[in-house]
């Protein structure tokens, strides 16, 4: 009996697991429709960006602007990546966390010297495990997304690479595909480079600007590098919902496969112990025969 009566408290406790795991993959995919629409909404917006950009790249004003001028020699790399505050989704910050570290490796082994940016609480986490020097640490945002947020990471970001000292910013995050895919994806911020295209004709054109090409340039870069960190933000986020929804649906399914197996495990014991009773009835009234 004793047998039976822990089987039964084990599938009540599976039962309860499985409705959390079953809520929390709702809640899941309620948000990750939601930031879905955000990331699709803002794409056109980026590629608009990217095309003027694209446009422009040509230009003496573009080419002289400081957000676009390359070093001419790498002495320091700003790496930032991109986690989540909250777990329970898969490998999802293992996996930026690791990149972000190997990224990190590679750079030191080549003798240049890095500074780590950390946006929320897991990679933080894992840098502290770690033991890798964090120059910076922000645990709100990822929480509070907005973009007054995002415009003041990219203030941050551009400030260090201005003042010299940075002389490149890659971002390490995990870039939304689809609902069943997402990839990890180290991309650069600083400095801005011309988006890859289909090639333009060779035919120059003169273009009438207004107002003067260097209040364009002047306000269309800082607005480009704004509008890549919100994007690259926002696409981590559905991300990790997407994650999340896929880990606790896994999970849902082990529970219903595991009430299953107990359930059948329970009837089996119930099944034994009504036999054994039986055979103890009969043979004692064999024996009173």
């Amino acid at each position: 009996m004793a047998i039976l009566r822990n089987i039964k408290k084990r599938i009540v406790g599976v039962g309860k697991t499985r409705k959390i795991t079953r809520t929390m993959e709702m809640v899941s995919t309620s948000k990750m429709k939601r930031w879905q629409t955000v990331v699709l909404s803002s794409r056109p917006y980026s590629e608009a960006l990217a095309e003027v950009l694209c446009s422009l790249s040509s230009s003496p004003e573009a080419l002289a602007h400081p957000l676009m001028q390359p070093r001419e020699e790498i002495r320091k790399t700003a790496i930032l990546f991109i986690t989540s505050n909250r777990g329970l989704c898969g490998a999802f910050n293992n996996n930026i966390s690791r990149t972000a570290h190997l990224l990190y490796n590679e750079y030191k082994s080549k003798g240049l010297a890095v500074e780590l940016f950390g946006v929320g609480k897991k990679g933080i986490f894992y840098c502290n495990h770690k033991r890798l020097p964090l120059a910076y640490k922000n645990i709100t945002v990822v929480d509070t997304f907005t973009s007054e947020e995002s415009k003041e990471l990219t203030r941050l970001l551009t400030e260090a690479f201005l003042s010299g000292s940075v002389d490149r910013v890659e971002v390490v995050y995990c870039r939304f595909i689809s609902s069943g895919r997402q990839e990890v994806t180290v991309e650069q911020l600083l400095p801005l480079t011309a988006p890859s295209g289909p090639e333009r004709e060779s035919t120059e054109t003169e273009f009438i600007f207004e107002p003067s090409p260097e209040e364009i340039v002047n306000t269309l870069l800082p607005l480009f590098a704004q509008s890549t960190v919100y994007r690259m933000l926002a696409e981590n986020i559905t991300s990790e919902q997407a994650a999340r929804r896929k880990a606790m649906k896994q999970a849902t399914d082990n529970a219903e496969d595991m009430i299953t197996y107990l359930t059948r495990r329970y009837n089996r014991e119930r099944q034994a112990q009504i036999t054994k009773e039986l055979s103890e009835i009969v043979g004692g009234s064999d024996a009173i025969a």
